[in-house]
């Protein structure tokens, strides 16, 4: 954007026969390699698998009736939230504009990825100081997987978190 105030990104209703209502379209030219939508998905919440099924839990005692607002928020971790690549039992739950991308398994329509791709064999790499500074990075932050123009739209693969 010309302006720091104004967004590379807007959220604009889905084209006539879309499953999902809301879709995020580029509003300037994005080069391949640049962050998507940064301040939306660094506030994602951090939540321990743990929290998630004892909420879960919790939702459900039997004689106390359903807790609808602890049960919506599961719900909410399930569909939006996605484990950590490191095993740590961590899920990192997006809440920010970045959740209504579309998902698509059409790798011609795709033009996101993680920001840096699983390791080649599948492994963790061996201990490093610096990787492990920035895990939490690794497993929120999206880049342009190639040059996006300004009014396409953003589609990240459907299986964008799968380790």
């Amino acid at each position: 954007p010309k302006n720091e105030d104004e967004s590379a990104f807007v959220i604009r209703e889905s084209k006539e026969g879309a499953e999902d209502d809301a879709a995020v379209y580029a509003t300037v030219d994005i080069p391949e390699g640049s962050y998507i939508m940064p301040t939306h998905l660094a506030a994602s919440l951090e939540v321990s698998e743990n929290s998630a099924k004892d909420s879960n839990a919790t939702a459900h005692l039997e004689g106390v009736g359903e807790a609808d607002v602890l049960t919506d928020f599961v719900d909410y971790i399930e569909e939006n939230g996605h484990s950590a690549r490191d095993g740590s039992g961590k899920i990192y739950v997006e809440i920010g504009g970045s959740r209504v991308i579309r998902e698509s398994d059409d790798a011609s329509e795709v033009n996101i990825r993680r920001w840096v791709p699983a390791h080649p064999d599948g492994a963790r790499p061996k201990y490093s100081p610096v990787y492990d500074r920035h895990r939490h990075s690794f497993d929120v932050f999206l880049v342009a997987s190639r040059d996006i123009k300004a009014g396409e739209e953003i589609v990240k693969p459907g299986d964008l978190w799968d380790y």
